[in-house]
């Protein structure tokens, strides 16, 4: 608890630097070797190492500590004043622990349940004299929740350290079911922003609607041919270099639990916006609408022809998606629209010659990664989830979410997995963020298990 209680917003220095402190303490108290590690211009990262004397394996463990920003007054406590609650009460710590209590802080699910549930699998194999059978290396970042602007540089500067046979990404939720979850990939990320342009000025609806152009409709339609009713994207070759789905893959997304009709009823819609089923939809890179923007609403709205209208556009990348050449389908699509694309504001004399947009890359796309369900790694931590929890393990060959896996294959030069432990019904970056007390306990087996695994066969 007294971990959650040091503020850790993203982008806040002296705050992840207590962070980054506190946690390679901890991990020294435990044997291990840690250095706390700050590159010009980006926050600190801890890095270390725990050996053992006869480990059949390295396995890298990486953790964020950093959070999203937090305002205290959308919480029904101090973010960073961490409470236990049930049933949106606060729970007497001295009654019998009740597996459904829930943990709240800023960060209690996303990051840093997994420091304290490795942690106390560490104390417990301690006190049982049970020894470990892998060696540990450790990252844990202080800028995930900025983007993670720095870890390439930080990975490439201490490459050497962090040599590992195979390396654990903990952080996520296990599934809608509560079931325990393995995640061996994760998409990745591209984007832009897209700007139509009408008059130079802004023109009475009346006097020249049905003939000045109007970019906010010329957009929405656009953007609404963007998909097919299936929900399917009609940009030519969008899913041209998405890796077809494997027969292990099949196996495994037909194996999940069906959680649609109860996602739907706790998310409050109906109908889905593909044709896809959940687990498939994963599977495939999207084109999702983040932002639109065009002149005024509601009590601001003027009776106007917009001069502007602006879509900023997030395109999640499966296996094989290349990040630059989505956005040049893109571009190609507009084009064959009968626009001119440009990267730039158009001149007055751009702005007659014909329909134009602005388009711009979002900065810091790069390329989904999936390891394959048949693999060593795959079902070693299957098994191992399985062994910690007495359940069925949900196996999903990708996360929905973006996450640079990329730099751990292309700099680290291993495979890489998502362990993850919190509830899925975190508030995950939203006030009142908080962590089920059972998931922890799952974390702890889950962490004992892991230690104690003959790895050799990944190798």
């Amino acid at each position: 608890m007294s971990l959650l209680a040091i503020p850790n917003v993203t982008g806040h220095v002296d705050d992840l630097w207590r962070n980054a402190e506190e946690l390679a303490r901890r991990f020294e108290q435990r044997g291990a070797t840690m250095e706390v590690v700050a590159l010009e211009g980006a926050s600190p990262a801890v890095i270390g190492e725990l050996r053992t004397t006869d480990p059949t394996a390295t396995i890298g463990v990486y953790v964020h500590y950093d959070g999203q920003p937090v305002d205290p007054d959308n919480w029904d406590g101090h973010p960073f004043r961490p409470e236990t609650r049930f049933d949106d009460s606060r729970v007497d710590l001295l009654d019998p622990v009740n597996p459904e209590w829930r943990i709240h802080a800023r960060g209690a699910s996303d990051d840093k349940t997994p420091f304290a549930a490795l942690t106390a699998a560490l104390d417990g194999l301690a006190d049982a004299s049970i020894e470990r059978r892998i060696d540990l290396v450790f990252l844990f970042e202080g800028e995930e929740e900025s983007g993670s602007p720095n870890l390439d540089r930080y990975m490439t500067e201490y490459a050497e350290r962090l040599r590992a046979d195979a390396w654990l990404l903990c952080d996520g939720p296990v599934h809608q079911s509560r079931r325990p979850q393995i995640g061996f990939g994760c998409r990745g990320y591209s984007g832009f922003d897209l700007t139509f342009y009408g008059a130079d000025r802004e023109l009475h609806s009346g006097h020249y609607g049905n003939w000045a152009p109007n970019p906010a409709q010329a957009l929405a339609k656009f953007l609404a041919g963007c998909k097919d009713e299936d929900g399917r994207v009609t940009i030519d070759g969008f899913y041209d270099d998405t890796r077809p789905i494997t027969e292990s893959d099949r196996v495994a997304i037909d194996r999940l639990p069906d959680v649609e009709r109860q996602l739907r009823m706790e998310l409050g819609f109906e109908t889905p916006d593909s044709a896809w089923s959940y687990g498939d939809a994963l599977m495939f890179p999207t084109f999702n609408v983040r932002g639109l923007e065009s002149a005024d609403v509601g009590n601001q709205a003027r009776n106007v022809i917009p001069t502007t209208a602006t879509a900023s556009v997030d395109i999640r990348l499966a296996a094989g998606d290349d990040p630059d050449r989505m956005v040049e389908r893109v571009e190609a699509h507009l084009s064959r629209a009968g626009y001119t694309v440009l990267g730039h504001d158009p001149s007055p004399a751009e702005r007659r010659a014909g329909k134009v947009a602005k388009l711009t890359r979002t900065p810091g796309s790069y390329r989904a990664v999936r390891i394959p369900m048949d693999s060593p790694l795959a079902r070693l931590l299957l098994e191992a989830a399985a062994t910690a929890s007495g359940e069925d393990v949900v196996a999903l060959p990708t996360f929905g979410g973006s996450i640079p896996l990329y730099l751990f294959e292309d700099i680290l030069e291993a495979p890489v997995a998502c362990v993850p432990i919190a509830n899925h019904d975190n508030n995950q970056h939203a006030p009142n963020e908080n962590v089920r007390v059972a998931n922890v306990w799952y974390g702890i087996d889950l962490w004992s298990v892991l230690l104690t695994t003959d790895w050799g066969s990944i190798r």
